[in-house]
């Protein structure tokens, strides 16, 4: 019978199949990442710490993310990658949420806005373009492994 025939992924020789579901995987972990880190920064009030981290951790976060799979060669290798692309996808969104004024979240409590209207009128238009821009910079990244 012979080897089974797959179709390689571009030089690599991976699967199609295989290579999908990495960059999957890549996507969902540094996608829950950042919405769990970017969550805790926020309820722990640690906003203005979020810009400084994550340009102090971005060039080398992302650089061991993209030569992982040469060092590392094991089902934990898309998740791994998805964890070191944190700073990646969150420093985008660390930049309006820098701008933001502590003041305005406890105007928002105090006219009643639950938080849902919360997160509906004041969150999402305030990073609307930076989880877009996440989200583009996480399939890119997914790509390129």
């Amino acid at each position: 019978m012979g080897a089974p025939r797959m179709i390689p992924f571009l030089i690599t020789g991976i699967p199609l199949q295989a290579a999908l579901l990495s960059g999957l995987l890549i996507v969902i972990m540094g996608l829950l990442g950042t919405a769990v880190f970017l969550s805790l920064a926020i309820v722990l009030r640690a906003e203005q710490y979020l810009y400084p981290l994550s340009l102090l951790l971005l060039l080398p976060c992302t650089g061991l993310s993209i030569v992982l799979p040469l060092i590392l060669h094991s089902g934990f290798t898309p998740l791994l990658q998805g964890i070191l692309l944190l700073p990646l996808l969150v420093f985008p969104l660390s930049l309006p949420i820098k701008t933001l004024q502590p003041s305005w979240f406890a105007t928002a409590q105090e006219l009643g806005a639950n938080t849902q209207a919360r997160l509906r009128f004041f969150w999402w238009p305030l990073l609307q373009k930076a989880v877009f821009i996440s989200l583009f910079l996480s399939f890119i990244c997914s790509i390129v492994q």
